[in-house]
C-alpha cells in the first residue's frame, strides 16, 4: 500500500509540473550512482518562505571523555524547539578519538567526518558542532565547542531561508532499498552556488563510550550517520547552464541507496540540506523525516 501510495505521488508530482512554464528532463544529470532523476521547472506564484530549522553536525568519538556532555547537549537544545526545527547529525572522525574498544559492538568511525572536518576546519578537540555550517563572530572555525551551541542555535533561529525544502521516502523492505524524493522551492534569487547533501543516520545504537574515566559498554548514541546519498560536499541542484536559482525555481531530485543489513530501518532518518558551496558552505534550509513512516 506504502508503495502504490508513494508512485502515485511521484506520479502526481510529474503530472503536476507537466502543466508549467518550464519543465526539465526526468533524467540522471548528476553522475552519482544513487540520484535517479532531476527535474525542474519555474513556479508561479512563489512560494511563501518556511521558517528555518538549523542543523546541528556534531563531531564525536567513542574514545572522548567528554563527547557524552555533547550528546546531551544536542539532545536538550533539540528537544527545546518543537520537533524538526532542529536537525542532528553525529559524525564520527576516524582518529584516536574514534576508536572503538576491542569489545565494542560496532565502529562508527565514518570517512566522511573526517573530510568534512577538514573542510570546515578542525578546532583540535571534541565535541566540536558546525551550526548551519555559519563561522560566527569571534570563531576561528566553523565547529565550535560546545559552550556557544545553545547561542548559536537561537541565532540561527531568527535567520530568513532563501529555500524552502520538502522531504519524502518510501523504504522497500523486501530489498531494502530506500528512495528519497526531495524537492527545493526557491522563494528568493540566489546568487551563490548552491549544493544539495542527503543523508541517513540511526538512532538507538548501542556500543561502547568512554564517558568521563568509565567505559559505558552499552552507551546508545543517536543521529549516528550511516550513509551519505550525495557526494561528500554534496550534488550541485544546479545540474546544467540552464538551471538558474532564481525566485520561484523548483527543482526535484529523486536519490536511492540500500539499507545495510545491520541497520535498524526503525530506527533511521533521512536528513537533507541545501547549501551554498563555494566560498562559504553555509546551509540554507535542512529536513528530517523517519526513514519508516
Amino acid at each position: 500500500m506504502k508503495l502504490l501510495l508513494f508512485s502515485a505521488i511521484i506520479a502526481g508530482l510529474l503530472t503536476a509540473i507537466s502543466s508549467c512554464k518550464e519543465v526539465g528532463p526526468n533524467i540522471n544529470l548528476h553522475g552519482n550512482a544513487n540520484s535517479v532523476s532531476d527535474t525542474t521547472y519555474i513556479e508561479s506564484p512563489v512560494a511563501a518562505p518556511e521558517s528555518r530549522n538549523v542543523l546541528i553536525e556534531e563531531f564525536t568519538g567513542v574514545n572522548c571523555p567528554n563527547c557524552p556532555a555533547g550528546h546531551a547537549l544536542e539532545a536538550s537544545i533539540e528537544s527545546s524547539y518543537a520537533p524538526g526545527k532542529v536537525v542532528g547529525v553525529a559524525l564520527h572522525p576516524i582518529n584516536s578519538l574514534g576508536t572503538k574498544f576491542p569489545f565494542s559492538l560496532q565502529n562508527l568511525e565514518d570517512p566522511y567526518a573526517g573530510t568534512l572536518l577538514s573542510i570546515l576546519g578542525n578546532p583540535g578537540a571534541e565535541p566540536c558542532a558546525a551550526i548551519d555550517r555559519v563561522l560566527f563572530a569571534g570563531q576561528s572555525y566553523i565547529p565550535s565547542l560546545r559552550d556557544y551551541w545553545s547561542s548559536f542555535v537561537t541565532q540561527e533561529m531568527t535567520s530568513p531561508t532563501q529555500v524552502n525544502l520538502a522531504l519524502s521516502d518510501m523504504y522497500n523492505a523486501s530489498n531494502g532499498v530506500v528512495t528519497v524524493v526531495a524537492q527545493i522551492h526557491y522563494t528568493q534569487n540566489v546568487s551563490q552556488p548552491n549544493n544539495i547533501t542527503i543523508e541517513l543516520t540511526e538512532d538507538s545504537v548501542v556500543t561502547a563510550q568512554l564517558d568521563g574515566s568509565v567505559i559505558d559498554t552499552f552507551y546508545v548514541h543517536n543521529n549516528v550517520l550511516r550513509s551519505i546519498l550525495t557526494s561528500t560536499t554534496g550534488d550541485n541542484v544546479a545540474y546544467n547552464a540552464n538551471v538558474t536559482l532564481v525566485e520561484g525555481r523548483v527543482i526535484q531530485l529523486v536519490y536511492q541507496d540500500t539499507i545495510s543489513s545491520q541497520w535498524n530501518p526503525q530506527h533511521m532518518s533521512v536528513v537533507a540540506f541545501v547549501h551554498e558551496h563555494a566560498n562559504s558552505q553555509i546551509v540554507y534550509q535542512s529536513r528530517k523525516i523517519s526513514l519508516v513512516n
